[in-house]
């Protein structure tokens, strides 16, 4: 494993010739400030022309279809004045018949004689009739062409009932109701009659909603707007209409009777029955700021309003009637900006000439910028590459007719060249010393090459084969080779996991050491679980099918760190008591036929001290006084068992 090893974490900066290759600000090229300003003004001038250009067209379309439709309801209103003035025009006439003495209404003849041309023409009129003062109603069906005589409606008995207190009066319109005799809503248009000073009934003709809807320039517009009139909160004319009455007063609801006025009245559809989504949010309308030149130009009682409903632009517009009922009527019209489709398409050949220009401005630039941009983009993923220590597989820039690239890439791949040298020489030091020795090295900055010596308190952890000495001496040369690279492999990679580091390989035993580089608090507790962990991998396999067993002895104790031998070769090395205590600790595994003996000092900063129980006091060599050793216990591997494999001496 190299001990250069780069990541995103951690970055190295190598110095060639006192040139230092680090993660560098951006910079940008002349050309490339030229190509994007370039580009830039291409982008904005053509994009700023079409935007402003079909803006302004876009609003003056607008303003133009919401005059269209200003002019549109004016006339709209224009013909209800007329109906309703037709109307009230004829209520008139037989009133002043009436009191004159000329016509009788109670004589059935008056109705089937008189009546029927004077209603000539009209097709929207349900039925004329007079409901007297008893409640009896007397008419015309102008669909059957009978004489009508039955029981008056309950709003206009109410209406025959109110009249005679205000005496001969004017024809007056009513709000739209349910009249049961004709089943359906209709407008009434009423006037009171009067002879020799008798009140004989109120005169009402019935205009049906569908019919106005039908005659009146309310129909679904051809060019995409939507027509329809209000009363208050009611709908009287609309496209849908005459739907909504065939589907919501079917045959099985024809027999409705009201019972009081408000029910006659509220059977008019609502703005949210009609199935129309823009009326249905009236209370989401917001007023549409217009020109001050427009709203000269339109008339005062003309409202223009917008809402958005399922990412659709809406307008509408609507207008106050000026003189009506007694209830207000409101024309309206609504559009989405889509009707403006016809006069949009008279843009499109400057949409389309712009357009071109732009994709042929950005063609050009990205010929030039992608011929330019090559050995750039070439350069720039190698050092990516680089940065990301990623050495093995930096490919050779090519030669550029262009004298910087070319420069740029030939120093580029001596670069290169140099970096897979030291990458080398890397991977080689790495596996003759272990990576935190290295670490600390090349974090040092200096070429000394050196580890400065230091006392320390740190764990020395002894690992030795059981026999191996004797296999070895039977065994074929490379095959003992084998087991032990096999070995040494497996328990490398234990020793290190557990942040210790190896100082010495000595045949086939291991010296290993916690604590002498770098901070490790829990360094007994570290040393005594690698040597548990050593155990259980020699229990659990072989090594090139041979199985193995070892002795592993533990001290803790001052002893002395430092890079030790001669100026051009250099070990790193520790020294003193501690570690020769643990060699004589493995040893003394063989007499106690135990497999991990700890010293007492070792014992003492143990955070679980159960896991080991006292062996036996004994002489160490060199020690004037007897010592407490301990045997850890190992959970699954019987301490007392003998390998049978292999010889109890080396």
């Amino acid at each position: 494993m190299s001990m250069f090893k780069m990541d995103r974490h951690h970055r190295i900066s190598i110095k060639l010739g006192g040139i230092s290759l680090a993660k560098r600000h951006g910079r940008f090229s002349i050309f490339g400030v030229l190509l994007g300003g370039l580009l830039l003004c291409s982008v904005v001038g053509v994009g700023l022309s079409l935007y402003v250009g079909l803006q302004t067209a876009i609003e003056n379309t607008r303003d133009l279809w919401i005059s269209m439709t200003s002019a549109d309801l004016a006339e709209a209103e224009r013909t209800v004045e007329k109906r309703l003035i037709r109307l009230a025009d004829r209520n008139n006439w037989v009133a002043t018949q009436t009191a004159e003495g000329l016509v009788n209404p109670r004589n059935p003849s008056f109705w089937t004689d008189n009546i029927p041309s004077l209603i000539a023409g009209e097709t929207d009129i349900a039925a004329i009739g007079m409901t007297t003062p008893d409640g009896e109603f007397l008419g015309y069906d102008p669909k059957t062409h009978k004489f009508l005589k039955t029981k008056a409606d309950l709003f206009d008995r109410q209406i025959a009932e109110l009249f005679p207190e205000t005496g001969p009066a004017k024809s007056q319109t009513l709000f739209p109701y349910w009249q049961s005799a004709l089943r359906q809503v209709v407008i009434g248009e009423a006037i009171p009659l009067f002879q020799n000073g008798e009140y004989l009934g109120v005169l009402i003709q019935y205009l049906t909603l569908p019919g106005l809807s039908r005659d009146l320039p309310m129909q679904e517009q051809g060019d995409g707007r939507t027509a329809f009139i209000m009363v208050e909160n009611h709908i009287i004319a609309h496209p849908s209409l005459s739907n909504w009455q065939r589907v919501n007063m079917r045959a099985e609801d024809s027999a409705f009777v009201p019972e009081t006025l408000k029910e006659a009245t509220s059977v008019l559809p609502q703005l949210d029955q009609i199935g129309d989504p823009i009326l249905s949010q009236r209370a989401r309308w917001k007023p549409l700021d217009l020109g001050d030149g427009l709203k000269l130009a339109l008339d005062q009682r003309l409202d223009v309003s917008q809402v958005i409903i399922n990412s659709t632009y809406n307008i509408i517009v609507t207008r106050e009637a000026s003189q009506s009922s007694a209830t207000p009527i409101t024309f309206g019209m609504h559009f989405a900006p889509s009707v403006f489709a016809a006069e949009g398409r008279r843009l499109d050949f400057l949409l389309w000439i712009g357009v071109v220009v732009l994709i042929g401005a950005l063609i050009g630039a990205a010929v030039i910028a992608h011929y330019f941009s090559r050995p750039l983009k070439r350069f720039s993923a190698a050092t990516r590459q680089l940065e990301e220590g990623n050495l093995t597989s930096l490919p050779h820039l090519p030669e550029s007719y262009i004298t910087e690239f070319n420069d740029a890439a030939t120093s580029f791949n001596q670069m290169v060249v140099t970096l897979n040298d030291r990458e080398r020489i890397g991977r080689l030091f790495g596996k003759f010393v272990p990576p935190a020795i290295a670490e600390q090295l090349l974090a040092s900055q200096s070429d000394a090459g050196t580890i400065p010596p230091h006392k320390c308190i740190a764990t020395t952890l002894f690992v030795d084969l059981q026999g191996f000495t004797s296999m070895s001496e039977k065994a074929d040369p490379q095959h003992v080779v084998d087991i032990l690279n096999a070995y040494f492999t497996d328990a490398t990679a234990v020793i290190e996991a557990n942040k210790g580091i190896i100082t010495q390989y000595q045949g086939d035993a291991i010296l290993a050491v916690f604590n002498a580089v770098g901070e490790l608090p829990n360094h007994a507790d570290a040393a005594v679980e690698t040597a548990i962990s050593l155990q259980k991998m020699v229990h659990a396999k072989q090594f090139k099918e041979t199985t193995l067993r070892c002795r592993c002895g533990v001290n803790t104790g001052e002893l002395v760190a430092a890079s030790v031998g001669a100026p051009g070769r250099l070990s790193f090395t520790v020294n003193g008591d501690a570690v020769n205590s643990a060699a004589r600790l493995e040893a003394m595994n063989k007499e106690l036929g135990t497999k991990i003996l700890i010293g007492e000092s070792t014992y003492s900063r143990l955070s679980n001290p159960s896991q080991a129980i006292p062996a036996k006091e004994v002489l160490l060599r060199g020690r004037s006084e007897t010592t407490a050793v301990y045997k850890v216990l190992i959970d699954g591997i019987d301490d007392a068992a003998k390998d049978s494999t292999s010889p109890e001496s080396r």
